[in-house]
């Protein structure tokens, strides 16, 4: 009986000391775990007492620190890149505005004749209308991406969307001595989606190419079968035209107010290609962009 009784009280000192030192391990993670929050570094929390429930504990405690690293992460660089959209919108804003106030504070304060305040004012009415341009490119871009609505679908001719679109720019090309090539295998490419939407996709990417691009612009569309689904087909419409500008980041090329420098030079507002990549998202498709031979390609697929 009194080996048991020993034996018992050993058992017992044991799990008070293991009880004991849990809970000093305990401690010792919470005044970590203070320390790593309230930490710049990516330390996480460490283990020094072998248990498995402390172990689970300390994963999820460590997965949620990483979780909230990256979310910091995140949030500063877009933190940074909303102060650079802020000075790229005030900038663009303000050169047209200011050289308009400039042109109209010369009318008011010098002895023009009249017919050359009408030349100074065709000089104001071209940076204003620049403004507005702005302007209402800005409030489209906040209006599709602040929306939200329901996408009308319907059966649409994407080959009659590109030659209606190709009709528009194709004097604006042949001033600039360039051309549209569209490679089309078949009159018509039917399938569900919203013509006004497809409108300004195409429109806006051959507007873009107008603006950048030193040659001419090839459009190419094709009808594939899908990697994913041997039923469906892929509708894939690719722009390709040379640029200036090799050193495009074409990973970022479709973020909000991502401009080159020559297209800053232009007067770009860099939401062109966002409104493209936003439309083309909604009409659940999806579009990439490399350099190739000095070309810059843009690619979009839809599901036929």
């Amino acid at each position: 009986m009194e080996i048991v009784v020993g034996i018992l009280v050993i058992i017992i000192a044991g799990l008070l000391f293991y009880l004991f030192m849990v809970n000093k391990e305990l401690r010792r993670i919470g005044n970590e775990l203070d320390v790593v929050l309230k930490s710049d570094s990516n330390q996480l929390l460490h283990e020094k007492l072998t248990n498995r429930e402390i172990s689970e504990i300390l994963n999820k405690f460590n997965d949620m620190i990483s979780q909230i690293r990256e979310k910091e992460i995140s949030l500063e660089r877009r933190d940074n890149r909303l102060k650079k959209e802020i000075t790229n919108i005030t900038h663009d804003l303000r050169t047209p505005l200011t050289s308009s106030l400039g042109y109209i504070n010369l009318i008011l304060n010098s002895d023009m004749t009249k017919e050359e305040q009408l030349e100074e004012l065709k000089i104001v009415e071209t940076r204003l209308l620049r403004l507005q341009e702005l302007v209402s490119t800005f409030f489209e871009y906040s209006m599709i991406t602040a929306s939200g609505q329901n996408v009308t679908l319907e059966a649409t001719n994407l080959v009659a969307v590109v030659e209606e679109c190709i009709t528009r720019y194709y004097d604006d090309f042949i001033a600039q001595q360039k051309k549209i090539g569209f490679n089309c295998p078949a009159g018509k490419c039917i399938f569900n989606s919203n013509s006004e939407m497809l409108k300004r996709i195409v429109d806006n990417l051959i507007g873009n190419a107008l603006k950048y691009s030193v040659g001419d612009l090839n459009i190419d569309l094709s009808v594939e079968q899908s990697d994913n689904d041997e039923k469906k087909e892929m509708v894939i419409l690719t722009f390709s035209n040379e640029v200036l500008d090799t050193d495009i980041d074409v990973e970022n090329i479709f973020d909000e107010f991502y401009t080159s420098d020559i297209s800053r030079t232009k007067g770009s507002t860099g939401l062109g290609l966002a409104i493209v990549k936003e439309f083309t998202n909604m009409l659940g498709g999806k579009i990439s962009a490399k350099i190739e031979r000095e070309q810059l390609v843009i690619e979009i697929k839809f599901v036929k």
